[in-house]
């Protein structure tokens, strides 16, 4: 009885031990010498396509809308791709944690590479919206998969050096996105703005695929990758249902549910429907009731025992100085997104400029934003100074940036005056960006950090997605409301179906409509300096009496 007693208490340390494994990784070990390097390209090349996609289509979406008629509904382009980038974040994530973080992220950027294709082949606007849609859910992948491995690609002691190097690659995107989008226009070949996805992400596809360990981010010395590989055959269909088992999708899909109702809702009201429409208000509605349900859904995840993962565990919830890192990517999203779509089609339709020439004077803003996060960092790894303090003189000169760009003078002929404001906004866009995004392993357990970078990634695509739309539904209530008096209905419909044909008016009645545009541009730039000096409001969550700060030595 007494072996028998033995043998129980064995196996029960056994079990106890396999607990202990399971909650408590063992150490990461990371990649170095030469592998090191060639891996770290390929996750910043793949990151770069992402977010040059973002940049590239604003210079060009004029030009598109055009082509495919529908400048009205344009802003889809944009919106569709970000509203699927968020709703399919949080799979993505998810995908890592239970398949390999190596396939899941080959299969996502796959799946951008083809839907590219896809978008450079579109013949409608409706089939570009669509496409784009799609792409987004490759896109979404490859951000948070690639983000999630080049943190874990070195020590927690150069968080700040890798951190910094992945935004300005995001910030090269951005900057570089806008001239390529102009340059491509010049000969009227928009197409190319998504094909050139294709070549570039084969590169990445096939860097990854060769030299990234198949259990990244541990590497296991002890197994050969065809061990490893064969391990993984062998338990992928076991994995296809702890998939199936653990995602939480009806979580996904009431977030990417409740955003569409109220994407649509802002892009759609004085445009097709008045905004006391029955239409509009119940979609406004349903996206309240939504929203309720999944936070009511994640509570009930959270608080039983079932073997679904939450999209937001409730312990992130509970987190003061998380909820306030969460709403500043969430905050930041705006004003991002907003100025990289919104100051170039200003410039084509209210100063005359070329696609390129757009690009050319956007470069104010997409490379004051890198040299931000690299300010950050600095600020952060060198002079240890915390990150609330960082998000506070961000906020602030984003506000100043945005503020005095809703004063820009509506005349045809660009003021050059613009161009420093547009440098404020950027660098405190970069600066607020960076400090957000660094300080999410810093202020949850280890094994939040995966889902807490991609609840912050979400929000913060959310937020460019929402910004987006109210963009949009400024614009186009104030032509609306101010061209129905300086054109005729079809003169106004012409006009809201191609910017390009203002260029077509009687020279008095162009610079009168080219006004009115200028006038709704500066009331989308005082918007988006609303929401820049809402970010007070995550920095006051985020304060706390013993501040947040980057030690090497841990946080």
């Amino acid at each position: 009885m007494s072996k028998v007693n033995q043998n129980m208490d064995a196996q029960g340390q056994k079990e106890c031990d396999f607990e202990a494994s399971s909650t408590s990784p063992p150490p990461v070990q990371h990649l170095h010498g030469l592998r090191l390097w060639i891996v770290g390209f390929g996750l910043l090349l793949a990151l770069f396509l992402p977010s040059l996609e973002v940049s590239i289509v604003s210079t060009s979406l004029v030009t598109i809308s055009d082509d495919l008629h529908g400048f009205d509904q344009s802003s889809w382009v944009i919106t569709s791709y970000l509203l699927t980038y968020c709703g399919f974040l949080m799979i993505w994530s998810k995908c890592g944690d239970i398949f390999s973080v190596k396939s899941s992220l080959l299969c996502s950027l796959f799946f951008f590479i083809a839907f590219s294709g896809g978008c450079g082949g579109a013949q409608t606007l409706n089939q570009l919206i669509v496409f784009r849609a799609l792409q987004g859910i490759g896109a979404a992948g490859v951000y948070t998969l690639t983000l999630f491995s080049l943190l874990r690609l070195v020590p927690q002691s150069k968080y700040d050096l890798i951190a910094s190097v992945a935004a300005a690659i995001m910030s090269l995107g951005l900057a570089i996105g806008p001239l390529l989008g102009g340059a491509i226009n010049i000969s009227d070949q928009w197409r190319w703005v998504f094909l050139l996805n294709l070549p570039a992400g084969a590169f990445a596809w096939l860097i990854l695929c060769i030299y990234m360990p198949s259990s990244y981010p541990d590497i296991r010395p002890s197994q050969s990758e065809a061990k490893l590989l064969r391990s993984k055959v062998n338990t992928f269909l076991e994995n296809q249902k702890i998939f199936f088992r653990r995602v939480d999708f009806l979580g996904a899909f009431l977030v990417l549910a409740a955003s569409m109702f109220l994407i649509a809702a802002l892009q759609e009201g004085n445009l097709e429907y008045e905004w006391s429409s029955a239409l509009i208000v119940s979609f406004i509605v349903v996206s309240g009731v939504l929203w309720l349900a999944f936070l009511a859904w994640e509570w009930l995840v959270s608080r039983h025992d079932w073997k679904i993962q939450p999209m937001l565990p409730w312990r992130l919830a509970q987190n003061r100085v998380f909820i306030g890192v969460a709403l500043g990517f969430l905050l930041t999203g705006v004003p991002v997104t907003t100025a990289i779509i919104e100051l170039p089609q200003r410039n084509q339709t209210v100063n005359e400029s070329s696609p390129i020439g757009a690009g050319v004077k956007l470069l104010a803003y997409a490379l004051s934003h890198p040299i931000g996060t690299i300010l950050c960092s600095s600020l952060a790894g060198r002079l240890k100074v915390p990150f609330v303090h960082i998000c506070i003189v961000g906020l602030i000169l984003q506000t100043v940036g945005f503020f005095l760009l809703s004063t820009t003078p509506t005349t045809i002929a660009f003021w050059n005056g613009q161009m420093g404001y547009t440098v404020l906004a950027g660098l405190g866009a970069g600066m607020s960006v960076a400090a957000v995004y660094i300080m999410v392993p810093l202020v949850v357990d280890g094994e939040d950090q995966s889902i807490g970078l991609g609840t912050g990634l979400q929000l913060r695509m959310l937020g460019g997605a929402l910004g987006v739309a109210i963009a949009t539904s400024i614009l186009n209530a104030h032509l609306k409301s101010r061209l129905g008096g300086v054109l005729d209905g079809e003169q106004l419909d012409v006009v809201l179906d191609s910017a390009q044909a203002v260029g077509l008016l009687p020279g008095d009645v162009q610079v009168q409509v080219r006004r009115v545009f200028g006038e709704a541009y500066n009331m989308q730039m005082k918007a988006v300096g609303g929401f820049s000096a809402a970010q007070v409001l995550p920095a006051v969550l985020m304060w706390k009496r013993k501040q947040v700060r980057l030690l090497k030595d841990g946080k």
